[in-house]
């Protein structure tokens, strides 16, 4: 696969509602035989038919947590955009982070920082925020170390 095809479907991945994810999954070392383990990293979009973290609200928070938000990502709401009409919280968020509370949006401490319910709601009330622009680059060189990101 190219870059270019990579690009592609990733944003046909997030068009169509799908969560991306990466890291390492030791299910996908078994099932992929993927050998050595270790160099093993993985980018999931969390498709419905086969994705083990989209079961997260229903299990134990020792497998739960093993999906953290990146470090110095907020995920902030807008209220004096906000209309309160519920999108961002109707099935949209994989871990059931969002809920409306006396008309509005609240996010609670379990949001992955996913944006989900950015990319959903209809006025732009809710942000993504990333505190350290250098994150990008820094996570690309610390992924470097392991496997081949060119």
């Amino acid at each position: 696969m190219t870059k270019e095809e990579a690009r592609k479907h990733i944003k046909h991945a997030r068009e169509i509602g799908l969560i991306h994810l990466i890291g390492r999954n030791k299910l996908d070392t078994i099932w992929l035989d993927a050998k050595p383990g270790f160099k093993l990293l993985t980018i999931c979009n969390c498709c419905p038919c086969c994705c083990l973290w989209r079961i997260l609200p229903n299990t134990s928070s020792k497998i739960s947590d093993k999906v953290k938000k990146m470090p110095g990502v907020s995920v902030e709401i807008n209220y004096d955009m906000c209309i309160g009409c519920g999108t961002c919280t109707n099935d949209v968020c994989f871990v059931n982070a969002i809920r409306m509370v006396n008309g509005k949006p609240v996010i609670n401490e379990d949001c992955r920082g996913c944006g989900r319910c950015a990319d959903v709601c209809p006025v732009g009330a809710i942000e993504i925020k990333i505190e350290n622009k250098e994150f990008i680059e820094e996570t690309i060189q610390r992924i470097s170390s392991i496997v081949d990101v060119t």
